[in-house]
């Protein structure tokens, strides 16, 4: 039994390279009775944005009155805040409790941290009686750890070109492993506009004895920081957040608006949609210091459309994972942004900066806090943006609060 916090998250941590799989995650639950049944859930995933198309629904749904549990991965700031209820992380006592209640188990069904974080999350969830609890896939879909929930409702963003080493190598084989949520006779909503990927979706559907229901994303006025958009016929309104998050916006809307049971009224909605924020999305943490979590070729795509009404020079500082197409995304912020500065981190699987460098014209600064200082430096009153990882900006986010409070 453990008796503090650090050396539990210590033993977690230590379990975070398992195989990837779900058939022992569905035997530990079956011989626990299949807690998750009980819960009401609603299943989110997707390349990009699953993350945030969580907040929003969370947002909406607690705004509503609802008691919302969210399960969202990776961590930005400590492992708590993976597991959430109305938008506070479990607390250190709890989780510890919880990794104590269901350590036996750990070896038994060869649980990976994943597994055990999906675990806790069901447990915590149920003895806090919430109403509903939504989970963000953490990788792919059919073999996900969190695809043992039984989802009233399941919604995916968009599919793009990541973890192909695992999902596979074509856009349609990697939209085939994200639709293995897609169940029985259950609603699905979806963002996605490829044709490929839709053509996937449809035959699960059919499959599954469902509907697909596509969301248009209206194209969004913008005015200065904030994105006016219309969905359903209703007017909605973001505020200093990126381009990309209007779609997310939208697909948490439709999915509300079509859960059983419960009617959510606009103005509700509207409240909720403007006022939620999510660390670590194009989120402003000094003046003109943005941090976010691109880390693939679609994320940067994304993060540049957003950064076209700031200010001017434009620096990014960014670092990728090993297993990361970066090539691709340093190409596209040396065509636009007006300089690169690479670095590194200390992560097991970050990539040198030399190699991420390497046939590119950037700067190269190994250490990442002289790095993130230059690009501020090197801004000029124009717009620094720390990119690349959820990982890296997680750190550089810690680094930049604590920097605001010494100013």
């Amino acid at each position: 039994m453990f008796r503090q916090i650090e050396p539990a998250l210590d033993a977690l941590m230590k379990r975070k390279n398992q195989t990837y799989g779900i058939d022992l995650f569905r035997q530990c639950l079956a011989d626990m009775g299949n807690p998750q049944d009980s819960l009401t859930c609603i299943h989110i995933g997707g390349t990009n944005g699953k993350g945030s198309t969580t907040n929003y629904t969370r947002a909406i749904l607690q705004e509503a009155g609802y008691s919302v549990g969210t399960f969202t991965s990776p961590h930005l700031t400590v492992h708590n805040d993976r597991i959430r209820i109305n938008n506070e992380n479990i607390s250190d006592s709890d989780l510890l409790m919880y990794i104590n209640v269901t350590e036996p188990f750990w070896d038994q069904y060869q649980l990976s941290m994943f597994e055990i974080d999906v675990l806790i999350s069901i447990l915590y969830f149920i003895d806090n009686d919430i109403d509903y609890a939504i989970y963000e896939v953490g990788l792919g879909g059919r073999l996900d750890a969190t695809n043992v929930i039984q989802p009233v409702i399941t919604g995916i963003t968009n599919i793009g070109l990541d973890h192909m080493n695992i999902l596979g190598d074509t856009i349609e084989k990697i939209a085939a492993e994200k639709a293995g949520i897609i169940k029985m006779n259950v609603p699905f909503f979806t963002t996605e506009r490829k044709d490929s990927c839709l053509e996937v979706f449809s035959y699960f559907t059919n499959l599954k004895q469902t509907n697909m229901h596509q969301v248009v994303i209206a194209e969004p006025k913008r005015e200065g920081l904030a994105y006016y958009f219309d969905v359903l016929e209703e007017p909605y309104v973001i505020q200093n957040q990126g381009l990309y998050q209007v779609g997310n916006a939208s697909l948490a809307i439709h999915l509300v608006k079509a859960l059983p049971h419960i009617t959510v009224d606009t103005k509700t909605i509207q409240n909720a949609i403007a006022s939620a924020s999510w660390a670590g999305r194009f989120e402003p943490v000094l003046d003109g210091v943005y941090v976010d979590g691109a880390h693939n070729e679609m994320g940067i795509e994304m993060l540049v459309r957003s950064m076209e009404m700031l200010p001017r020079p434009w620096v990014a500082v960014f670092t990728a994972l090993k297993d990361k197409d970066y090539t691709l995304m340093i190409n596209k912020l040396e065509s636009v942004f007006d300089e690169v500065i690479i670095t590194q981190f200390d992560f097991y699987r970050s990539e040198r900066a030399e190699k991420l460098a390497f046939g590119h014209n950037v700067t190269i600064i190994e250490d990442q806090y002289k790095a993130i200082d230059t690009g501020m430096k090197h801004r000029n009153n124009g717009t620094c943006v720390i990119t690349g990882s959820l990982y890296f900006i997680s750190e550089a986010r810690d680094y930049l609060i604590k920097k605001s409070k010494s100013i």
